[in-house]
């Protein structure tokens, strides 16, 4: 005599289900976060040259990574081609962020967040790469924003922002509507400020923090603001020849 086997389906009460849903997410979280320090440390040690192209999309290739190309080839002048690197958390995002409304997201260790790590070629020789973090809370726009990117020339000079008369190649800017912070370092920069600019903290991404202290989120840079900052204060509008 034969049997046939008979499918039962086991009922599951709500709870159990969020709460295995939430587990996932967790462990989906932490391992984005840990892609995302990788890509930091991979970024970190690339060449700003056209070289580093190739090697970016080798990076986009491994696992947990989404690789994005511009969708003008070749770059122009007018239009700059930007290779980007990102972890593939989109998914998690349009879960999460109706939660980033609320403090419910911060107490459960689960926020919505993205990074990506790029370069920028112009097609005239002027390329650049960087890294972009962004916490977004409840909408596209985010709530926190911070970034670095190592490019050949300064975008200011000493006579606009004046710190680069203490460190060369290396300006910090502060967002005025928006928590933001970001680092440049360029031609002319030390080896200690190129280390210090790409010091990024992640431990925010997988923890009950709100991840709304810069201070925490990039301390050196913080630190070298503030002291940009006092040191401005303590040289007010000293005469430069140079500026006139």
């Amino acid at each position: 005599m034969q049997f046939k086997p008979r499918w039962r389906i086991v009922p599951v009460s709500p709870p159990i289900l969020i709460v295995a849903l939430y587990c996932f997410l967790l462990s989906a979280n932490y391992y984005y976060a840990s892609r995302a320090a990788y890509l930091l440390e991979r970024i970190r040690v690339l060449k700003a040259d056209d070289s580093s192209i190739e090697e970016l999309k080798r990076i986009g290739a491994e696992p947990g990574f989404r690789y994005t190309v511009p969708s003008h080839l070749p770059c122009a002048n007018s239009l700059p081609c930007a290779y980007i690197v990102s972890p593939n958390n989109g998914w998690m995002r349009s879960l999460l962020l109706p939660l980033a409304q609320t403090n419910l997201g911060r107490h459960t260790g689960l926020k919505a967040w993205e990074v990506w790590g790029f370069i920028l070629a112009d097609g005239e020789g002027r390329t650049s790469k960087g890294y972009v973090l962004v916490i977004l809370t409840g909408s596209y726009f985010p709530e926190t924003q911070v970034s670095v990117s190592e490019q050949h020339h300064s975008e200011y000079n000493s006579c606009i922002y004046r710190p680069l008369k203490r460190h060369p190649g290396y300006e910090i800017h502060r967002a005025s509507n928006f928590r933001s912070l970001r680092a440049i370092v360029s031609d002319g920069a030390s080896e200690e400020n190129r280390r210090r600019a790409f010091h990024f903290s992640l431990d925010c991404l997988t923890s009950r923090s709100p991840c709304d202290q810069l201070s925490e989120i990039i301390p050196s840079v913080w630190i070298d603001y503030e002291s940009d900052l006092a040191w401005v204060e303590q040289h007010p509008g000293e005469h430069d020849p140079q500026c006139e």
